[in-house]
């Protein structure tokens, strides 16, 4: 006869305070949270931020009886919708049995990874049917279409290539605040060569191949955007915006099943003797991109380094 194992029992896996910190290990796993700019939480489903959209112009006066310029700012609102991220872990008794393994150390690790990486798919490539249809773009097909791509191999090295891909944020009026990239780069920086044919980053005034020209490099994970669209996307990361409409949540289930799309079931925590912890995370995200007087009304704050034919 199949031992039961209730809830309150199961709930002991998971320490108060390390699923108040889940979050947390989250933000580290995820690129794109920790390069974009947090909002405060979300009250609603649906949020607005105030984008301006219009901006205030001055002039000189005409003489002692000139007329004072009339001038006006506005703001538009953009919508940040929320999405929610989750995952089911199912979990037998016979590993729950086992007092010496530390079921939630390694579940927690898995949880963060995960839910990280989804969130940086949609932020960097977009392209889930199961995203909000809100959601923006991703980033690098936005600034594909915007036209801020640099081609690998089109410079002297790497670092020529970087410094275009900056230049055309620069030059729209933009700062680059930081750079993510596939790992495969970092070999690419690593073997930049000096005038005797040294290594330039081996050497100890000639700083970081992680921090070229004073910006940081967040290395992504496999699979994060496919390497046939990009190899790096700079930024001026203040105009995107990430927020939280719930912050993460696990709960404990001992009873129930667990279907596939076709609505076939796959556990069945009853018979088989199983618990399953449930994560659910509800967020947004946007880009602000507000106007300024020195930048062309169609400018996007990224710009894309993409693999040479």
């Amino acid at each position: 006869m199949a031992v039961m194992i209730d809830r309150a029992g199961a709930q002991t896996l998971i320490p108060e305070e390390e699923v108040i910190e889940l979050l947390s290990g989250t933000r580290k796993q995820s690129v794109a949270m920790q390069l974009m700019r947090r909002l405060p939480n979300m009250s609603t489903k649906t949020g607005k931020i105030p984008v301006l959209s219009l901006l205030p112009q001055a002039d000189f006066v005409d003489g002692d009886a000139g007329m004072k310029v009339t001038t006006s700012a506005a703001w538009e609102k953009k919508q940040i919708v929320v999405g929610e991220i989750a995952a089911i872990v199912p979990i037998p008794q016979a590993v729950i049995d086992d007092a010496e393994y530390d079921i939630w150390g390694e579940v927690r690790p898995l949880l963060e990874e995960s839910f990280g990486r989804v969130f940086d798919h949609q932020v960097f490539s977009g392209g889930n049917p199961k995203a909000p249809m809100e959601w923006p773009d991703g980033l690098i097909p936005q600034a594909i279409a915007a036209g801020n791509n640099i081609t690998l191999g089109g410079g002297q090295d790497i670092l020529d290539d970087i410094n275009s891909l900056f230049a055309v944020l620069e030059d729209a009026e933009y700062d680059v605040t930081g750079l993510a990239a596939q790992r495969s780069m970092r070999a690419q920086l690593r073997n930049v060569r000096d005038a005797n044919g040294g290594f330039l980053f081996a050497s100890p005034t000639s700083g970081s191949d992680d921090n070229p020209f004073g910006v940081p490099v967040h290395y992504v994970g496999r699979g994060t955007w496919d390497r046939s669209q990009a190899i790096a996307i700079a930024g001026d990361w203040n105009n995107a915006v990430w927020s939280m409409r719930q912050d993460m949540t696990v709960q404990i289930f001992d009873t129930g099943v667990i279907s596939d799309d076709a609505g076939r079931v796959v556990y069945n925590f009853l018979q088989q003797d199983m618990i399953a912890l449930r994560a659910v995370m509800r967020m947004g995200w946007q880009v602000a991109n507000p106007i300024d007087i020195d930048r062309d009304a169609t400018a996007f704050p990224f710009s894309v380094l993409q693999a040479g034919n």
